[in-house]
């Protein structure tokens, strides 16, 4: 668990995520949307595999922040929230609401649909990512709240994939994004399958 946000982390993490929107943005030639949208899943996908790992490896304790990655996960989850905000404040602000997440044919307003309760649930955590609100809240009521990270994690990939994949909205057929983020979420399945094997096989 990382109870700790600091503000060298938040800082690094914060440059890199705006540095990698504006690569995103100049250097590949993508909308703000598009390049926000994207950082946020990298962001989300560094977050989600931490914990895993950290399970395999045994690296509970943030004794040396390089070499422990789950030092990092609050500030990554924090800046993935702020990113993934931003995305939606770009496509939301300019459009009416009403109409984001109205379902119709091209699946537009459903993947839009899916994508806002993600985000919703997003905020839901970030306000609980803090060490006040961790100390406040228990240590195991705060575990069992951030269970739905996964929730997340899911919500996020079909709003992603299905975008992507499945809706005539805009550009139809994936680009080399929607290819990476289903093998992204194939690694996230995976990482967590062999925890919870070596959990179980402990156990036996």
């Amino acid at each position: 668990m990382d109870a700790k946000n600091t503000l060298v982390q938040h800082s690094i993490v914060g440059t890199l995520s705006i540095l990698l929107v504006l690569i995103l943005r100049f250097a590949l030639s993508l909308t703000w949307s598009k390049s926000f949208s994207r950082v946020s899943v990298i962001l989300l996908f560094i977050v989600l595999i931490i914990g895993p790992i950290s399970k395999l490896r045994k690296t509970e304790k943030c004794s040396t922040l390089l070499m422990m990655p789950g030092c990092w996960r609050g500030e990554l989850g924090i800046w993935f929230a702020i990113i993934a905000l931003a995305h939606f404040l770009i496509v939301g602000v300019p459009r009416k609401f009403l109409g984001l997440i109205e379902i119709g044919g091209s699946g537009f307003g459903l993947t839009n649909l899916i994508g806002l309760v993600a985000l919703i649930l997003t905020l839901i955590l970030t306000v609980t990512s803090f060490g006040k609100v961790i100390t406040f809240l228990g240590v195991e009521s705060w575990r069992k709240l951030h269970g739905l990270t996964y929730v997340v994690f899911y919500l996020v990939f079909a709003h992603l994939i299905y975008f992507q994949f499945f809706s005539t909205y805009g550009q139809i057929g994936p680009d080399w994004f929607g290819y990476l983020a289903a093998v992204m979420a194939i690694i996230v399945i995976l990482l967590q399958i062999a925890a919870f094997m070596k959990i179980v096989t402990k156990k036996i």
